[in-house]
């Protein structure tokens, strides 16, 4: 298993175009984005190997009570990707802002995933007129937050050896995305004004005492664990999940 690549199975080719898809150009690279329901902005960001698709099961009862915003990330999913570009989290956290600018979104609310919730937070922390509400799940704030950080490593090691054709370019990238970054203090997150939750599974990929310290530094924070989940749990427990999310968005 890639731990690295968001913790979950790596696929980073492209799915099928929707009728509703649409491209737009940010930061030298097109991201693909979907858009569905109408009301209050909701923008999902999708962990490190995958693509938005994984949040098949949040969009119909979400989207019953907000415009939900999908998001390919650059090289995931359906969006391109610039070689020779360093993939990093503020690089990302850059897409997003100019993303959300061209759609003319001045402020939505956040729902991130795995790296997705590290690039939500981030987008708090720099870009605070632009978070509402801000939703994370699996997130970490520094490398040696993620439970199998060792493993990374030899992943790394792993994809550079069996890289002679350079087919594992872009896994490569992100693992070593999640392998150098982010590089945040707790004390970076205090200065987060958005209403915030964060959330994790009792056996997720990132340290419990990891996600607990996280909470207690963001002010006025809340907190949800999952129980008998993992890193997945919008996935393992969509459901609870999600319910849990609604009430979060809806009445805080």
């Amino acid at each position: 298993m890639l731990f690295a690549i968001a913790f979950i199975s790596l696929n980073t080719t492209a799915q099928k175009i929707h009728e509703n898809g649409k491209y737009i150009d940010v930061n030298g690279v097109k991201l693909y984005y979907e858009i569905y329901g109408e009301g209050e902005p909701l923008l999902m960001i999708h962990g490190n190997g995958g693509s938005f698709v994984c949040f098949e099961n949040q969009v119909p009862e979400f989207s019953k009570h907000y415009k939900v915003i999908l998001v390919d990330c650059r090289g995931r999913g359906n969006s391109s990707y610039k070689k020779g570009v360093e993939l990093t989290f503020d690089l990302q956290v850059e897409d997003i802002s100019l993303f959300l600018e061209k759609l003319n979104i001045n402020k939505t609310n956040v729902l991130g995933w795995s790296d997705g919730g590290i690039i939500g937070l981030l987008l708090a922390i720099k870009h605070p007129e632009k978070v509402a509400k801000l939703v994370t799940t699996g997130a970490n704030i520094f490398p040696k937050g993620i439970v199998h950080f060792d493993d990374m490593k030899k992943t790394a090691i792993d994809l550079d050896i069996k890289n002679t054709n350079h087919e594992n370019d872009l896994a490569i990238d992100l693992n070593n995305l999640d392998l150098n970054y982010p590089n945040l203090n707790y004390t970076d997150l205090n200065v987060i004004k958005s209403k915030t939750l964060i959330m994790a599974g009792d056996h997720d990929e990132i340290k419990g005492e990891h996600t607990q310290k996280i909470y207690e530094s963001i002010p006025n924070a809340q907190l949800a664990i999952l129980p008998n989940s993992s890193h997945s749990t919008l996935i393992d427990k969509s459901n609870l999940f999600n319910e849990i999310v609604l009430e979060f968005l809806l009445n805080n």
